[in-house]
């Protein structure tokens, strides 16, 4: 086999993305209709051949039509699961080829996404007549559970903006428009999904709002040092704020070397190369330590606080090209094209006329015909021949004007003829100032200005200019974003510097708009959060919002969706989120941007302190005291590797974790040998071998809800701990005759210990393949409803897991629990 013939490695990647709803379109005529958004790779590059091969064309066009059907293949697929599953639908489906998932997201409303698996050259030499053998793989590829979860976060993000069901916004628009609406978010979507592991998927399978490694600010033990004040500050600026609901702010990455060594500025001078990487619109994931470090006053509902934490996070990841801070998320791409194209027109009629008159006026002077010039003489560029003809124009009305008794028409003729003035014309005047005069012409112009004076056009004064270096368009703006990002800048608000005080509150143009573009969100409120009385802003929300929210099941609970007005500062390497009621006469002025960066500025470096992840780890430290267990190795040593642990709560839809993120491939962090390393021994390898491990306990157990405890070893040597604790801030529901104390399967918090083993050898990776359980499995008698489970036999104290991971695990959390994170 030729070297040409060998099949490359195909990572996978997303195949097709449709919306449908079957009630759309009810008979064969109208299936098409059911799909009001769809998605295909296919399609995307038959664009790009523009018709240049017929053939590939056709094929890529009978591989559409192939992806479409699919979606009838889909709809069978669920009403055949229905059948014998007690109405449940089926959510994910494996093929040789590929993996499709499909989740209804919301009544009749059905996203469904087909993925194609990674091909690999076959490990087998053999071919066949059609080409090279070629295999499947899933491995890296995420498995459907995440892949569904990925899929309902982009949803909440849209509804987040939009602010209703599909089924509201498809009531209340145009199919057109609708259409649309989802095309321009959804596309966006698909051409970003990494559809393989990558980033933390640990974190990602809950889909809670995640929080900093130390949790929020002054809270828990040791708040004095954990940003009490900054917290105190931040919570008098929303109550004393005209028009201000709530506040959130996040943090992401370190601060920039720059904001700590403006002192020196020869050192500044020498890390301004190193510092070329924006830290916004960046690309990068979300890693183990960000999050959010502060949640607000209280004022919004968790569903709504975890959605917005979400978005805070795209605009992290993508900057300006996240989705509703650039565009608009409610306008109409398409229309606005049309009426530019509607508008060009009318712009070219302006400009034609004056070039009519241009024209006009030339017309009645004669050109020479080119054959007359000089072939030698260098012609003249098209951009100096609009000021040929502003010259000519100029000299022909002085000539005009100092020869008033003759005619014109005879004056004009006359010029024409001298060639000389002729070449005068032509080039500018510059003749006369290089010394080649017509003594003729001389004469004539001494007797002109003896006869009548006139006023003569200053001759441009001849200067050297020096060579202006050549600069690179993109370092600058890179230079410029990352200037902004160390000083403060509003993502959404203001647009430019802060210390551009050119633009005035007081412009009379009326274009403030320009330079403040304002959007809007759709947030679910607290059930304390108090109500503003009939006639406020929040009150005033148009009668299909009020009838769409009443019947919104994401916020039946707490009675109604509320539109807010975001405003977005970044100050690396923190992004605060303001959320101000609609119409508040402060979002027009731009005075109120700069105090507002004024206000902020100093509590950037005392908050940025009491956030950095040195302080963290000695404040985790502080807080836990683990009971390391005797091992039953003779001699051994204890185990100083380190401790990386996540808890999830239900009840706050809150995500704390500090396992570290899958490296990205292409580098040497993922090897394990770059200097750049965070954590030792954490190549990519065995970065995915914790996550999938993490990954497949998730699944396993959600099917198990009697199981408390769980201890595994991945091939790779990771001890992975998997426990269920109870609720937080629960009421307990005490039984006096058993002594026991129940709770919801549904708030049950769950936590993870991930440490490698004290005996892992890195080349001895054959000799366990898989997953050894541990003795940490506990089943209980409980009712047939599964809904309660706990009591005497409960046994929320320390079992045998300790022989693993080296600690009392449940005391560990226990610990870590005590920083109300």
């Amino acid at each position: 086999m030729s070297s040409t013939a060998i099949p490359k490695v195909v990572p996978a990647q997303l195949s097709f993305l449709a919306i449908y709803n079957p009630s759309l379109g009810t008979t064969d005529e109208t299936f098409e209709k059911q799909v009001v958004f769809y998605y295909s790779r296919a399609a995307k590059i038959r664009s790009r051949i523009d018709g240049k091969d017929t053939k590939a064309a056709q094929e890529l066009r009978e591989q559409e039509n192939e992806k479409l059907r699919q979606v009838g293949l889909a709809q069978g697929m669920v009403g055949f699961a229905r059948s014998f599953s007690n109405g449940a639908a089926v959510d994910s489906v494996e093929t040789q080829k590929s993996r499709i998932v499909l989740h209804e997201l919301e009544e009749g409303w059905w996203i469904l996404a087909s993925i194609d698996l990674t091909r690999l050259p076959a490990a087998t030499s053999t071919t066949n007549a059609s080409g090279p053998s070629i295999e499947y793989s899933s491995r890296e590829v995420s498995p459907p559970a995440l892949l569904l979860q990925q899929l309902t976060r982009a949803y909440s993000v849209f509804l987040l903006h939009h602010g209703s069901t599909l089924d509201g916004l498809f009531a209340k628009l145009d199919r057109t428009k609708f259409c649309n609406i989802l095309d321009k978010y959804w596309t966006r979507f698909a051409n970003n999904w990494d559809v393989l592991l990558h980033g933390s998927p640990a974190v990602d399978i809950f889909g809670g709002l995640k929080l900093a490694a130390g949790g929020e600010l002054g809270m828990g033990v040791g708040e004095e040092e954990w940003g009490s004040g900054e917290r105190e500050v931040l919570e008098d600026y929303a109550r004393r704020t005209p028009g201000l609901v709530d506040v959130m702010v996040s943090r992401f990455g370190e601060p920039s070397a720059l904001q700590t060594r403006k002192e020196s500025a020869g050192l500044k001078l020498s890390t301004e190369g190193s510092q070329l990487e924006p830290w916004v619109g960046s690309g990068k994931s979300v890693n183990a330590y960000d999050g959010v470090v502060f949640s607000g006053v209280g004022a919004l509902g968790r569903r709504s606080l975890r959605d917005l934490s979400h978005w805070v996070e795209s605009i992290y990841c993508y900057g300006d090209h996240a989705y509703g801070v650039r565009d608009n998320p409610t306008s109409d791409r398409r229309r606005q094209r049309r009426r530019r194209n509607m508008k060009a027109p009318s712009s070219a009629s302006g400009q034609s006329s004056p070039k009519k008159g241009r024209s006009q006026t030339k017309a009645d002077v004669p050109v020479p015909k080119p054959s007359t010039l000089d072939p030698n003489r260098p012609t003249i560029p098209p951009p100096i021949v609009v000021a040929v003809e502003s010259s000519l124009n100029q000299a022909s009305t002085a000539v005009d004007n100092s020869d008033k008794n003759d005619s014109k028409s005879t004056s004009v003729m006359a010029s024409l003829g001298d060639a000389e003035t002729w070449m005068k014309y032509v080039t500018l005047g510059y003749g006369s100032t290089w010394g080649s005069r017509n003594p003729q012409v001389e004469a004539s112009a001494s007797n002109d200005e003896d006869s009548a004076p006139r006023e003569r056009s200053p001759e441009p004064a001849l200067r050297s200019i020096e060579p202006e270096p050549e600069l690179d368009n993109v370092e600058e703006r890179l230079k410029a974003q990352i200037q902004q990002e160390n000083s403060g800048y509003f993502i959404v608000g203001l647009k430019g510097t802060m210390e551009d005080e050119t633009f005035d509150d007081d412009n009379d143009e009326g274009s403030w708009n320009n330079r403040i573009p304002l959007r809007t969100i759709y947030v679910e409120l607290a059930k304390d959060f108090p109500l503003e009385a009939p006639g406020t802003e929040l009150d005033e929300m148009p009668q299909w919002e009020k009838e769409v929210s009443l019947v919104s099941s994401r916020a039946s609970s707490v009675g109604g969706l509320r539109r807010l007005q975001p405003v977005v500062y970044v100050h690396r390497p923190f992004i605060y989120t303001f959320l101000f009621r609609p119409r508040t006469d402060s979002l027009t002025l731009a005075s109120f941007y700069r105090n507002l960066h004024t206000y902020f500025s100093p509590l950037h470096r005392p908050m940025s302190n009491s956030t950095s992840p040195e302080k963290v780890a000695m404040r985790i430290a502080s807080a836990s005291h683990p009971h390391t267990t005797i091992s039953s190795t003779t001699n051994a040593a204890p185990n100083t590797e380190p401790i990386y642990d996540l808890v999830y709560d239900p009840r706050t839809l809150t995500v704390h974790s500090s396992i570290p993120n899958i490296p990205d491939p292409g580098t040497l962090i993922p090897e394990g040998i770059s200097s750049e390393t965070v954590v030792s021994n954490w190549s990519r390898v065995e970065a995915l071998s914790v996550h999938s491990q993490i990954l497949t306990t998730v699944a396993s157990t959600r099917r198990s809800v009697s199981e408390l405890e769980r201890t595994c070893k991945t091939g790779r040597g990771w001890w992975v701990v998997w426990m269920r604790l109870p609720p937080s801030d629960s009421v307990h529901i005490k039984d006096a005759e058993a002594e026991t104390e129940s709770f919801r399967t549904a708030d049950l918090r769950e936590a993870f210990l991930v440490r490698r083993a004290r005996d892992t050898v890195s080349t001895n990776s054959a000799k366990s393949s898989g997953s050894r359980l541990g003795s940490g499995m506990w089943r209980l008698g409980m009712s047939s409803t599964g809904e309660k489970m706990g009591g005497s036999a409960a046994g929320w104290g320390p079992r045998g897991l300790a022989e693993g991971i080296g600690i009392d695990a449940r005391r560990y959390v226990e610990g870590l629990l005590s920083l109300n994170r």
